[in-house]
């Protein structure tokens, strides 16, 4: 163990003390400014750098100087002489006042070098800046060899400490990397580490708790604490800069910040940038410049540590600050929602959204925990397809369960509407009827959508009604009035009696609406629809063509859908087709998996030995976990023909078919013909027909034939 307590004074810096005396010996640099972060280490690497016993130097600490008299008092106390380098230590409170008097020495003094340590520069046309880096750390899991960062925090513990304590590898590069690599804070820690140990430590750091101070006697006031250290140098920053770095504080997003922070902060825009510019010349701020032209911002996890502490400190000022970044984060979740239906912006938008998510995550929780249901309600709903694309669509969903159960009923409301649409739109009609039902007075689309609920149910009767009483027209709006009049022909579409041209007529409707959301949805459910009607071969012409729409990843939902409805129009074709079956029902359920998306419960019945098959179709698929890939193969798979030999219902015509269906129900031949206004002879006459073609003996195995039929389809 070493006699001193000491660590060494300067780790990974021999590059960097050679750097600097070459600037100080070129004749070109007159001032000499080593810059970075608190805590970095410019003085420790500036003095060994100006110590080369060559040239006549004066040292000066100005770190307790109130203003630059006590600068040239020294220089006339320590020397007779003009020095050749003038060392000014700690220039951080005095940078405006040196700023106006360098220029003025170094015009007396020829063949003066001023070196100065500062966390920001002075702005001299003369001057040369030297930035000192953190030490480099590591977040690699599986850690032999500790980064330069973590050797400085357990070589402090050993020397400092005499190996009070011992430390897990993985947790002390934790906690190096959550200090960013700033010696200062790295000795503060080791001090922590003895005292509570390495993983109580790293919990104390990220909650924002303070770290004890530290325990030398010889330490400088503006050293004891992280705090200290900060706020040494930033006394005078004003209100709004004060409250932009905190707002960074609270997230872990570090890049492209202009735009966001412009967003929150309205219409302080010219402030903003200047005030960010100015962070960044204190050295609390990094910046560099993105492939898209803007400044892109990161702050240290040195700075982070200690305005989460400020904030720790003082809760009203947390509250305050979250609760305006909520509100940005708000904004920012609108703004993404209406670039996610611009085709044009799209990209953009899901870029923003994959930056941001996880403060947008951090944004309805704060907002549950709160109290404002209804914000949350409103953010998870206009980023639906964030979750579903960023396959957090589990964690949304049960989110909105807690919500709709809030105290507040309005919020709660909008809370099962919300749950009863994302239930309908991914095939759980069931649940989508009770959430939807429970929805407080339902409007406008929620009418639209528990009718289309109760439709799939097999509740036309109710669907209809729902449909009379929706809001008139004009209190819709445009897209709404086009959606629910294709909503209410789908409702009264009936196969057995419209012509053929009438569902062809229903396709082309939905296929011209402008918004592929609607458009996918309403084609499921025309397929669904022709599935019931017992005929799976313009069912599966349905899901085909919702199966070729551009980039069906952005879809990942409906292209699900369509996988089952093409499964589904299969398995009711017949033996003869078969082989597609399981093959399409198994790339459903892996992308479900894939994207988090809830498992339907009704799957086409397949056998598990079919599913755990050596298929390629099915293995190729499945590893892949590709939407692309699933669609590709639906599309190259054989379209239906309009007769299908293995369906004995196919057989029937409409009236017959009709008559078939109505006898299923339990409805006699009178109430049939009353039903149907027909003749009682008429029905009798069909049904024999009905009988002949599925070779059924009686009323009843006609009964069982359509019941057997109708489950295979649906």
């Amino acid at each position: 163990m070493p006699d001193s307590y000491r660590i060494p004074a300067l780790l990974e810096r021999k590059g960097q003390v050679d750097e600097v005396r070459r600037l100080i010996a070129d004749p070109r640099v007159r001032v000499l400014t080593v810059t970075g972060i608190a805590g970095v280490g410019k003085s420790r690497l500036a003095a060994e750098a100006v110590q080369d016993g060559t040239s006549r130097m004066v040292a000066v600490d100005l770190g307790e100087s109130a203003d630059t008299r006590g600068v040239w008092s020294a220089i006339e106390a320590e020397s007779e002489a003009v020095p050749s380098i003038l060392f000014l230590d700690n220039c951080d409170r005095l940078v405006r006042a040196l700023a106006d008097e360098l220029p003025a020495l170094l015009h007396r003094c020829p063949g003066l070098t001023v070196v100065t340590t500062s966390r920001r520069a002075f702005g001299l046309y003369q001057e040369c800046l030297f930035q000192v880096h953190p030490l480099p750390t590591t977040t690699t899991p599986d850690i032999e060899t500790p980064s330069p960062a973590a050797r400085l925090l357990l070589d402090s513990i050993e020397t400092r400490f005499r190996g009070a304590t011992s430390a897990d590898l993985a947790i002390v590069e934790e906690i190096a990397a959550a200090l960013g690599g700033v010696p200062l804070a790295l000795e503060l820690a080791a001090a922590a580490i003895a005292r509570f140990g390495a993983e109580r430590t790293l919990r104390r750091i990220e909650s924002g708790q303070p770290l004890p101070p530290s325990p030398f006697v010889d330490t400088p006031a503006r050293h004891r604490t992280i705090r200290d250290c900060l706020e040494w140098g930033t006394s005078d920053l004003d209100p709004l800069s004060t409250d932009l770095l905190l707002q960074i504080a609270t997230s872990d997003v570090l890049t492209d910040l202009e735009e966001v922070l412009l967003l929150l902060c309205g219409q302080q825009r010219d402030a903003i940038v200047d005030r960010l510019a100015d962070l960044v010349n204190r050295s609390l701020l990094d910046h560099a410049v993105a492939d898209n032209g803007h400044y892109t911002y990161a702050m240290s996890g040195f700075t982070r540590t200690c305005l989460r502490q400020l904030l720790f400190a003082d809760p009203e000022r947390a509250l305050r600050i979250r609760a305006m970044r909520a509100a940005g984060m708000s904004q920012l979740a609108a703004r993404i929602a209406r670039m996610l239906d611009d085709p044009a912006r799209r990209p953009a938008a899901v870029q923003l959204a994959e930056r941001w998510h996880d403060d947008l995550v951090a944004t309805i929780d704060y907002f549950t925990i709160r109290g404002e249901a209804a914000r949350a309600v409103r953010m998870l709903r206009e980023l639906e397809d964030v979750w579903i694309e960023r396959r957090a669509f589990t964690w949304a969903e049960a989110t909105l369960i807690r919500l709709s159960r809030t105290a507040d009923p309005t919020a709660a409301a909008l809370g099962r509407e919300l749950l009863g649409h994302w239930a309908l739109r991914s095939g759980r009609f069931a649940d989508a009827v009770g959430l939807l039902t429970s929805a407080v007075e339902p409007t406008g689309s929620a009418v639209w959508r528990l009718a289309v609920a109760c439709y799939e149910m097999g509740d036309t009767r109710r669907a209809r009604t729902l449909i009379d009483s929706a809001p008139p027209a004009s209190a819709r709006t445009p897209r709404e009035r086009e959606v629910g009049a294709l909503v209410e022909a789908l409702v009264h579409f009936d196969p057995s009696h419209d012509g053929e041209g009438d569902w062809q007529t229903l396709r082309d409707r939905i296929a011209a609406l402008p918004h592929r959301r609607d458009r996918l949805g309403l084609l499921a459910i025309l397929g669904r629809t022709l599935l019931r009607a017992g005929a799976p071969h313009h069912a599966h012409e349905v899901f085909r063509l919702a199966l070729r729409t551009p980039d069906p990843a952005r879809n990942a939902v409906e292209m699900v859908v369509a996988l089952e409805g093409c499964a589904r129009a299969y398995h009711a074709a017949g033996e003869h087709y078969s082989d597609h079956v399981p093959r399409l029902s198994a790339a459903a359920r892996w992308i479900r998996d894939a994207y988090a998306l809830p498992q339907l419960t009704d799957h086409v019945d397949i056998p598990d030995s079919t599913l755990d098959s050596h298929d390629p179709a099915i293995s190729t698929v499945g590893s892949v976990l590709d939407i692309d890939e699933a669609v590709a193969y639906a599309l190259s798979t054989p379209p239906l023909p309009a007769e299908l030999p293995d369906s004995p219902v196919s057989r029937l015509t409409k009236r017959q078919l009709e008559i078939a269906r109505l006898v299923t129900e339990g409805m006699t031949n009178r109430m049939i013909a009353s039903r149907l206004g027909i003749a009682e002879w008429t029905v009798v006459n069909h049904l024999r027909q009905v009988m002949t073609k599925l070779d059924c003996p009686s009323r009843l195995h006609v009964a069982l034939v359509i019941k057997q039929q109708a489950q295979q389809t649906a």
